[in-house]
């Protein structure tokens, strides 16, 4: 009887071993294709996502296959890019920007996994029911940096701030959700909003240079038309009236803003390549796994620019700067 015990606990362990064995087979010879829908390019974000799923073994040129998007802003583009996506039954899409990912999200199949970045109000945009669980085939990570920590340095920063200008495209939701936000934080400390509507770099510029003398601040969005030069064109009203820059994008401090709470692509990507690692090798759904933020986010200053503008950091702030130039 013991015997027998012996010889089936055997054959049982054989077979777990065949199985495990069979499971590091099957993901090892799956050669998956990931379609890149990255809008106008985001490399660091990119970069960052693929970076995540090498380090899982998941290897261009070996066992995946990425099948990159034509590049740019511009929706029927995009919505190009999705039906090439759709045609070659991708295993999975990778998506940045809001209106990228609403694209993706209508023309791709249901059954088709969609891991995002680079969207500020996943949830608020309609993309997903909630962080916590998206309710559909999407998934990803968010630059949404909490408010308080923009307002907190703003005001210990520059005080004596009065009115603040606050620049983002005309009709994008992202940006239109992110901009009546800070209208309600800064309503709360007393401070003036002026919202403005851009619909284009020539009208963005046009609109800011009206307001040189009655802004004490400039905020920059985190929407599309931000990302795509119009940050730049603030950039240089901003050293030219000495009005400063308070940026939701680290490029755009990178480039020249003054200063800003930011979220990094790089890490974003990251934190979305392991997402479609675990969909992709574990089978995991989407819906079984929660959109996430950066944590903590980065506080961004760019030293030529505070020079420029006579502009120093008090010595009692109480948060961990990094500088660019």
């Amino acid at each position: 009887m013991k015997n027998i015990l012996r010889l089936r606990l055997v054959i049982a362990s054989l077979l777990m071993l065949f199985t495990l064995e069979s499971v590091a087979s099957d993901h090892a010879a799956s050669n998956y294709t990931i379609g890149l829908a990255v809008w106008s390019g985001y490399p660091e974000c990119v970069q960052g996502f693929k970076d995540a799923l090498a380090n899982k073994g998941l290897n261009a040129g070996k066992n995946l296959t990425y099948l990159q998007g034509e590049v740019g802003a511009n929706k029927s583009l995009q919505a190009q890019v999705a039906q090439q996506f759709s045609a070659k039954n991708v295993d999975l899409v990778f998506s940045l920007t809001t209106p990228g990912t609403t694209i993706m999200k209508n023309i791709m199949a249901d059954t088709t996994p969609i891991v995002f970045s680079i969207v500020t109000y996943p949830a608020d945009s309609g993309l997903i029911e909630s962080f916590e669980y998206s309710g559909n085939n999407l998934v990803g990570t968010s630059n949404y940096v909490p408010l308080s920590h923009s307002i907190k340095l703003l005001l210990a920063v520059r005080p004596e701030t009065k009115t603040v200008a606050i620049f983002h495209r005309e009709g994008e939701p992202n940006s239109k959700i992110q901009t009546a936000n800070l209208y309600r934080f800064f309503k709360k400390k007393k401070i003036k909003v002026i919202d403005v509507e851009a619909n284009s770099i020539l009208d963005l510029t046009s609109k800011a240079l009206a307001l040189v003398s009655q802004a004490d601040a400039f905020i920059t969005t985190t929407d599309t038309l931000m990302q795509s030069g119009g940050e730049q064109a603030l950039i240089k009203l901003s050293l030219a009236h000495k009005i400063p820059i308070l940026s939701s994008n680290k490029k755009g401090i990178e480039q020249g803003s003054t200063f800003g709470v930011v979220a990094d692509f790089y890490q974003l990507g990251n934190i979305a390549g392991n997402m479609a690692a675990n969909i992709l090798l574990n089978k995991v759904l989407p819906e079984a796994l929660q959109s996430k933020l950066q944590q903590p986010p980065t506080y961004l200053f760019n030293k030529h620019s505070m020079q420029q503008l006579g502009i120093t950091v008090p010595a009692h702030v109480d948060f961990t700067i990094q500088w660019t130039q």
